[in-house]
């Protein structure tokens, strides 16, 4: 995480994986935004992946090592930290959506407040295609969106490109490919420079009059829902 001209900047650095999610890597996104909402130097923040890319959801590599790995047990505690340590910062969120955010990748993309997309990106929420649910990305679908776009995009596991993103309202701008990061940067930049009080309480207040509570409520009440699996039982397999 780095911080300039009022922007956080914080990245999914592993870009040889095409930044897929283990247990340490959602363990550190939790303590960089948690860091980042204790700060008063910070207008905005800018999320995005290394090596040109968002996300790739789970590392099922990782996830499906034998021996297993030590952070498998808590993995589940670790993902769902990470979504509320996202929902609780107080500033604006920007987020650069690069060429792919699929599955669990597609709900950090669904966490940021504002997205920026390229043409040729894409947002996958697939678990129904492997016979998984879907919790993180519903739950976050639930506070921005009609049910109409949580339904198109869960029930079907299409790949939504930039176009359709902006379509359903959920990429702010789609520009060309090469220019996603810049123009995120940018847009984060440009709220950096607003009063920060009233940015944040506006936030607050968008949140509240949408009926969305804190986020330990609001996440034990997705996942009562629709719940992760436990332990072992959160090795996915590739289909």
């Amino acid at each position: 995480m780095s911080v300039e001209d009022g922007v956080a900047t914080i990245v999914l650095n592993r870009p040889a994986r095409k930044n897929a999610l283990t247990g340490p890597l959602t363990d550190a996104l939790a303590a960089a935004f948690r860091e980042v909402a204790g700060r008063d130097d910070v207008g905005a923040v800018l999320f995005h992946g290394a090596g040109g890319g968002f996300c790739s959801g789970l590392d099922l590599k990782e996830y499906n090592a034998d021996p297993p790995p030590d952070w498998l047990a808590t993995s589940r505690e670790s993902l769902v930290d990470a979504h509320r340590a996202i929902f609780d910062c107080p500033m604006p969120v920007v987020g650069a959506l690069e060429r792919f955010a699929i599955n669990g990748g597609a709900a950090f993309a669904l966490a940021c407040d504002l997205l920026v997309a390229g043409r040729g990106a894409f947002l996958q929420v697939g678990e129904i295609r492997q016979g998984l649910q879907a919790p993180m990305n519903m739950a976050w679908l639930a506070v921005r969106y009609p049910a109409a776009v949580a339904e198109q995009l869960t029930l079907t596991g299409r790949r939504f490109d930039g176009q359709d993103l902006h379509r359903l309202g959920i990429a702010l701008d789609v520009v060309d490919d090469d220019e996603v990061l810049d123009r995120a940067r940018a847009l984060a930049v440009e709220i950096a420079t607003f009063p920060r009080a009233p940015a944040c309480a506006i936030k607050a207040a968008n949140r509240a009059l949408s009926g969305v509570g804190d986020s330990q409520t609001w996440f034990d009440r997705a996942l009562s829902m629709n719940p992760l699996p436990v332990g072992s039982a959160m090795r996915p397999r590739a289909v």
